[in-house]
């Protein structure tokens, strides 16, 4: 015989299960919001809880170390639009900002900012050391587009060091346009580092000519053997 339980007690029992039901029910809600403020506490201990905003702000400050400081905050945010204000900050009208910037852009291999640095670049005005930056950023964003602006800035009057950096920048972007003026440099320069920097430079610029012409064959022409390449039909 199956025992009932007396009324007052089924009326407990319920209202346990009840309230069991509602847990599981809230359950999923609590882990989202747990989930939640796990993520903002990470954020704010990685990012200091700032954001690419408070750096806009610091950027406008009149203190060039917190100018400084945005640009560095800057180039390790995750947000597409930091590169536009760092960008900006090339124009800082303190070196230090204006440097930080330059290798900033480098770093972060920012196509966007090729134009902007070719026009300093090309500044009769600018530091010598600030054009190395400018050369050496290039040469690690590899963007096609610098290499004739850098072989122009090559005819100029430039010290050893600036010379070799734009040598090397052009070895580096491995654009085909720089292999006759790398050549000449290569076989009839007068300085024998210029000759061997340019010597470096134009295999750069071959290899990567044979990777890029290595990449768009198609895969019988890479991997097949000549004698197994299909034959073209009589004509």
């Amino acid at each position: 015989m199956i025992s009932r339980l007396p009324q007052p007690r089924r009326r407990q029992a319920a209202g346990g299960i009840a309230a069991i039901l509602l847990l599981l029910a809230a359950a999923p809600v609590s882990a989202q919001i747990n989930s939640q403020q796990i993520r903002q506490r990470y954020e704010k201990d990685t990012k200091g809880g700032t954001s690419i905003e408070d750096f806009v702000k610091k950027l406008e400050s009149d203190d060039a170390d917190k100018r400084l400081e945005a640009v560095k905050s800057l180039g390790t945010s995750k947000e597409n639009k930091a590169i536009e204000y760092i960008i900006q900050a090339v124009g800082d009208p303190d070196v230090r900002v204006q440097a930080k910037a330059i290798m900033v852009l480098g770093d972060l291999r920012a196509t966007e900012a090729t134009p902007v640095l070719i026009q300093y670049l090309s500044r009769r005005t600018s530091d010598n050391n600030l054009k190395q930056l400018i050369l050496a950023s290039l040469g690690k964003i590899g963007d096609a587009r610098a290499a004739q602006p850098i072989m122009e800035f090559l005819h100029r009057d430039l010290d050893a060091a600036t010379r070799g950096t734009a040598i090397f920048a052009l070895g580096e972007i491995g654009s085909p346009e720089a292999a006759d003026t790398l050549s000449t440099i290569a076989s009839a320069d007068q300085d024998p580092t210029a000759r061997r920097l340019a010597n470096e430079a134009l295999n750069k610029v071959q290899h990567h000519q044979a990777v890029m012409q290595n990449e768009v064959k198609g895969p019988s022409e890479t991997f097949l053997d000549p004698k197994d390449k299909p034959r073209q039909p009589p004509q």
